[in-house]
Parts: C-alpha cells; structure tokens; sequence
C-alpha cells in the first residue's frame, strides 16, 4: 500500500490487505474491485476518505495502482 493511512474502524487497513493479496495473486492483472453496501456500511466507508458529496451514491478509490469502488445498494432504501 502506497500511502500509510489509518482509519478508526480498520476498514482501510483491510481493504490494503485484500488489494495485497489480490495482487500477489495475479501479479500481472489490474483489479477493480466493487462493493455494493447497504447505506449503513457506504456511509461508514465513505467517512474514511476525503470529505465527499454526500448526495453521490458511488464513489471510487485507489490503493496501490487498482481501483476500489462502493456502490450505495438503494434495493434496501425502497
């Protein structure tokens, strides 16, 4: 993982240890990982990183070249 960064519910710190292994893995592929949440756990993630509209129901990091992406799961808001 590139940058050192700490969140207060180790959320980043796993998503570098699953980007690690993904890596070591297909060590000649590029990832793009997704995760659909239900609101509870997007907005929790999405607490994490830079301050962020909070009207988007999607956004998308990167960690250590690859893509991350959390898609809010709007099925459980109907």
């Amino acid at each position: 993982m590139g940058e050192n960064q700490k969140s207060i519910d180790g959320v980043i710190e796993k998503l570098a240890m699953i980007v690690d292994a993904a890596d070591e893995l297909f060590p000649n592929g590029k990832m793009l990982l997704a995760f659909e949440l239900k609101e509870e756990e997007f907005k929790k993630v999405q607490g994490n990183f830079r301050e962020i509209d909070k009207s988007f129901k999607q956004f998308k990091i990167e960690m250590s070249g690859n893509d991350i992406m959390f898609l809010l799961d709007e099925s459980s808001n109907v």
